[in-house]
């Protein structure tokens, strides 16, 4: 079992706590996961696809050992999507930034505690296109008695929220392709426009073509349910390219936790999922008994075709702690399957958006009217100490790679890592002249020495980031960016380009939910566009309070290794690791 927990009891500080000791080894294995007829070699956690799940509870000590097998022939680390880190920097899985991947046969220890969050996250590899199969879910919960339990009239609880059992749902995306085959010519020199997946998953399965099926085809997850009761759904966005819009047949999602953070309830019939989001959602069997399609239809993408499914089963009589398996396709009613093939089937009882268009993702977005469930003493409305605006454009180099530049600048890179050469140093000292160069309008705020944006503990920043026309002329799409070590705040977002002077005082999130993962809308062109112009914008609020070595990236893989991404430096001068050092 790749997650064994020596779970040990200490007392520090008068408070219990708890030691979770967890392993994950990293091998490498051959899957087909949307029976295809081809598996490809891939790594994987423990050798399973999806990994196995992480559970935590609130306040947990927790020590990883990560192990990478001698024959992987892949560097490696893993990240712990959503975790603050505070105070351990150096176990956030960041390569060449807080620290050196893991090379065969190597073993890398991450210690951090869970300090004062809940909810639902998840854990990847954070090397190449790695992600697409190292990825499992991590669930922390308040106390150890809100775990699920045997005690089947037990409820569970977070908060307010009452519910009698969890389903965790993994959506994630596939290519017929071996993965360094696929990584060479996206960093090479034949690269033009990201494709598209062959297939988009549920925990893990799905069938490729429905007409040609091999006979040792796993099928469809399905999720057995009981009726009349109300189970906490926690969706997570595992995906690497796609943005995801699911629905369930007949069935209404109640939003009740976005990015590990509660909100007021938010009620719908469809999650828009982008890669790196999470949602959990409360969702009453109040159904007649039968079998529900779960279905998931992409957006931001080249085609809207989907052959993304699952099925809610109800089901009477539950074992206790029965592992959410798949059915055959020979299992499945056949009106369920009639007219399937690529597309996900018509169905009037199928809620949700029909397309993935443009002005449908941004028409459809309710992020602008949920409610945090604990309102902050915070006056979003008042201006930060500084603004960062930030434009990434696709650009072809001189050797005819492309890459994604940040204000004309490429993404860092480190030897040794960041962390490494800060720990070198007779003393760490923030660049206070970038800073205030940012605050005087002189500057957009970055470190050329450390390759890094600067911020320090206390600091209100708004950071701006915009969606660009691509290659082509007229393609604007856009990004999922994702905040390592914070949260950060959507508080406003437009079209074309951010005017400082003109839009600085511009809100429209009229209560702002924290969050660590943000899509950046794109918005169509009004009229021809070249390549690089600014097609929208997002701006997040930072409420500056972890020192670290901090990514702020694009959590679509192909765009970050093409250079969406940065660095924030906040305040080294506080980093444990380097104080000890």
């Amino acid at each position: 079992m790749l997650l064994y927990c020596i779970i040990l009891i200490f007392l520090a500080n008068y408070a219990l706590a708890t030691i979770r000791e967890i392993e994950i080894n990293l091998s490498l294995g051959v899957i087909d996961p949307d029976c295809y007829g081809q598996g490809y070699e891939h790594l994987l956690a423990d050798g399973q696809y999806p990994g196995p799940p992480i559970r935590l509870t609130k306040g947990d000590e927790v020590r990883v050992t990560v192990r990478n097998a001698e024959n992987s022939n892949r560097m490696t680390t893993i990240h712990f999507h959503g975790i603050f880190q505070i105070g351990t920097t150096e176990a956030d899985g960041f390569p060449g930034v807080t620290q050196a991947e893991i090379p065969p046969g190597g073993v890398f220890q991450q210690n951090f505690r869970v300090i004062d969050q809940t909810g639902t996250y998840f854990y990847h590899a954070h090397s190449g296109l790695q992600e697409g199969s190292v990825y499992g879910s991590l669930i922390v919960y308040e106390t150890d008695n809100d775990w699920p339990s045997e005690d089947r009239n037990q409820k569970l609880r977070e908060g307010p929220y009452e519910y009698d059992d969890e389903l965790i749902l993994l959506l994630s995306d596939w290519w017929h392709q071996d993965e360094k085959a696929r990584l060479d010519w996206m960093l090479g020199k034949n690269f033009d426009v990201m494709t598209d997946p062959e297939s988009y998953l549920i925990n893990g399965h799905t069938i490729f073509d429905t007409s040609n099926v091999p006979e040792n085809c796993n099928g469809y997850s399905v999720f057995d349910v009981e009726p009349g009761k109300t189970y906490r759904l926690r969706v997570i966005g595992s995906q690497t390219f796609s943005g995801m819009n699911i629905a369930i047949e007949s069935h209404m999602f109640t939003i009740i936790e976005v990015d590990g953070v509660p909100i007021k309830p938010y009620q719908t019939d469809y999650l828009p999922v982008t890669t790196g989001q999470r949602f959990s959602a409360l969702l009453s069997t109040n159904q007649a008994p039968d079998n529900y399609k779960i279905a998931v239809k992409p957006f931001n993408t080249n085609t809207p075709k989907s052959n993304g499914l699952a099925f809610l089963r109800y089901n009477q009589n539950i074992p206790y702690k029965q592992d959410h398996g798949v059915v055959s396709i020979g299992e499945v009613l056949e009106d369920l399957l009639r007219g399937l093939g690529i597309d996900i089937p018509s169905d009037k009882k199928l809620p949700g958006p029909p397309a993935s268009s443009e002005e449908e993702v941004i028409d459809k977005s309710y992020f602008h009217f949920m409610e945090p469930l604990n309102v902050e003493n915070t006056d979003f409305a008042a201006p930060p100490d500084r603004t960062i605006v930030l434009t990434p454009v696709e650009t072809r180099l001189s050797d005819n790679t492309t890459r994604w530049l940040i204000n004309n600048r490429l993404a860092p890179e480190y030897d040794p890592p960041l962390i490494m050469q800060l720990g070198q140093m007779n003393s760490v000292q923030l660049n206070s002249t970038a800073i205030g160069r940012n605050k005087a309008g002189l500057g957009d705020g970055y470190d050329e020495g450390h390759q890094t944006f600067p911020m320090r503990i206390g600091e209100v920043v708004d950071i701006v980031l915009h969606a660009t026309i691509l290659h082509y002329p007229n393609i604007c799409v856009g990004h999922p960016w994702h905040s390592h070590g914070m949260v950060h705040y959507p508080i406003a977002n437009g079209p074309g380009e951010y005017v400082h002077k003109r839009d600085k005082y511009i809100r429209t999130y009229a209560t702002p939910i924290a969050k660590d993962t943000t899509y950046v809308y794109q918005y169509p062109p009004t009229s021809e566009m070249p390549s690089g112009t600014p097609c929208g914008w997002m701006k997040l609020r930072f409420f500056v309070k972890n020192p670290g070595l901090w990514g702020l990236h694009c959590h679509i893989t192909g765009h970050m290794l093409q250079g969406m991404m940065v660095v924030l430096e906040v305040s080294p001068e506080q980093i444990p690791i380097l104080q000890r050092k």
